[in-house]
């Protein structure tokens, strides 16, 4: 007889699952009863554990947002200054000052994701500050403002997510490590009273969730018979 060991990449909601399915196969038998507590404590540790890693998760998904906000209105600003500067250059996007900023058509600039798109258009801050027509310096003054957010969103991204690795390792990994250790000790322990009260050889490992049961003969459903052909 064995249990299954949970693996160090294991949803929090399966290991949750696992200890509730022993604690209450504990708590319905008279002889296991007296185990209950080790695994009524590992249950309130994941419940800590989950809490810290939806916070962690919160996180991330809010800077993501912050990135997609960020994107939204640097594509914006794309579409708004390509108009602009097609203006100036009274329509020839031939124009050697057009293509100074557009070498490749605008909708290339805006199908990038964030962080590349403010690599691409970065340099051209310091050109629009020069540039003799007043709109176009305007334009280059809101684009140092959206590359500052852009930035600040990217960097809070990348916050959220190396938090979430962190407490994956931190926190999952070593909670997972207890349980499984936790699990083992307590199997041991009800093979030791398997043994001193004359118990079923496959009783110490009724108490944990198995993945796949062998249905029993009278749990195999019995096929209806063919109807008749007439």
């Amino acid at each position: 007889m064995f249990i299954r060991m949970l693996r160090e990449d294991e949803p929090l909601d399966s290991v949750w699952e696992e200890l509730v399915f022993t604690e209450s196969r504990l708590r319905g038998d008279e002889q296991a009863k007296e185990f209950t507590p080790v695994v009524v404590n590992l249950i309130v540790r994941v419940d800590d554990v989950r809490s810290g890693q939806l916070s962690t998760r919160r996180e991330e998904v809010a800077a993501q947002a912050a990135v997609g906000a960020a994107d939204d209105q640097l594509d914006d600003w794309i579409k708004a200054f390509d108009r602009a500067l097609s203006d100036v250059v009274r329509g020839d996007k031939q124009s050697p000052r057009y293509r100074r900023y557009f070498m490749a058509a605008p909708w290339t600039f805006i199908r990038l994701g964030l962080e590349s798109e403010v690599l691409r258009v970065r340099g051209w801050v310091d050109s629009l500050a020069t540039e003799p027509e007043q709109t176009l310096k305007d334009f280059g003054a809101r684009l140092a403002e959206l590359i500052t957010l852009g930035e600040a969103a990217l960097e809070q991204r990348r916050k959220a997510v190396s938090a979430r690795s962190d407490h994956r390792v931190r926190a999952i990994t070593s909670l997972i490590e207890d349980v499984n250790a936790a699990r083992g000790a307590l199997y041991g322990n009800l093979a030791t009273k398997a043994g001193q009260a004359h118990l079923p050889l496959d009783w110490p490992s009724r108490f944990f969730k198995r993945s796949m049961r062998t249905p029993k003969a009278e749990d195999v459903p019995v096929p209806s018979p063919a109807p008749a052909s007439s």
